[in-house]
């Protein structure tokens, strides 16, 4: 199992380095998938949206020869983006198995699928290196003569642009806390007004601790379907089944709502909901 995540943390490392990252790449996802699409010569697609089944983090699935990688908006914004990052291991070590059936992702599963156990490695590396914060540890509480608390976990979690929990079991991971002490840190986040207040009181926005509820497809992607049906190659109902998967429907983006739909439309957008 070692063995299994140090050659992960060796890849994300090779990735990183590969794309000239840095260390600081979370905000970054969307233009890493685009890069993706040159280096590993294949389609790949991202949508954004908001999910009614709260324990599902996301998917990647396959479908018309293009890899689609969709994630929960209705997760805190720092765990979404540790999902697009797993969801890149996944692209780039399991592009057969994704063809034959989609990898979805469920909040605490506890897996022990070796895919898994490797993405969550690549993910943790690739947007928190242990190098960097470990240095970056070691200035905030001087070499560790302070005290880890849950403001310095803030400071490194703004750093990097992840989730609260991202950084304390970043921490445990690499063995520079204990079970015990990642519990003790960990108890501000089940009390969501106290983590916002002590975020704010460090001169933060709270975006990452919250859900972003976006519904995101690339521009290009918009602008391929608004060409589409504007010389009536798809239809309204098209749009339907295309929208639905964000969510929401073609109003949403502009398009006439008061256009009659199929009863077959209807009835993908039901049964998408359940």
């Amino acid at each position: 199992m070692d063995d299994l995540k140090s050659l992960a943390y060796e890849q994300a490392i090779n990735f990183r380095d590969k794309h000239s990252l840095g260390n600081y790449c979370a905000k970054q996802l969307i233009e890493i998938i685009d890069l993706l699409q040159i280096t590993e010569r294949v389609p790949i697609k991202i949508i954004r949206t908001v999910f009614d089944n709260e324990n599902l983090s996301g998917f990647i699935g396959f479908k018309k020869g293009t890899f689609i990688i969709v994630t929960n908006t209705n997760h805190k914004l720092g765990s979404e983006r540790f999902t697009i990052a797993h969801e890149i291991c996944h692209l780039i070590n399991n592009r057969t198995s994704i063809k034959k059936n989609p990898i979805i992702e469920v909040l605490s599963c506890d897996n022990n699928d070796p895919k898994e156990i490797r993405a969550n490695a690549f993910a943790a590396e690739l947007l928190m290196p242990k190098d960097d914060i470990k240095e970056q540890l070691n200035t905030l509480t001087k070499n560790m003569n302070k005290d880890i608390t849950s403001s310095i976990i803030v400071q490194l979690q703004q750093k990097y642009g992840v989730s609260y929990i991202a950084i304390t079991k970043r921490l445990n991971e690499i063995g520079v806390i204990d079970n015990k002490k990642q519990k003790e840190l960990e108890e501000i986040d089940f009390d969501s007004s106290a983590l916002e207040n002590l975020t704010k009181n460090l001169g933060y926005t709270n975006e990452l601790n919250v859900p972003s509820k976006e519904m995101y497809i690339s521009p290009k992607d918009l602008e391929n379907i608004k060409v589409n049906y504007e010389k009536c190659h798809t239809t309204y109902d098209d749009l339907v089944r295309i929208f639905s998967y964000l969510g929401c429907g073609p109003e949403k983006f502009g398009y006439e709502n008061n256009l009659q739909i199929t009863d077959n439309a209807i009835e993908f957008m039901k049964s998408l909901s359940k």
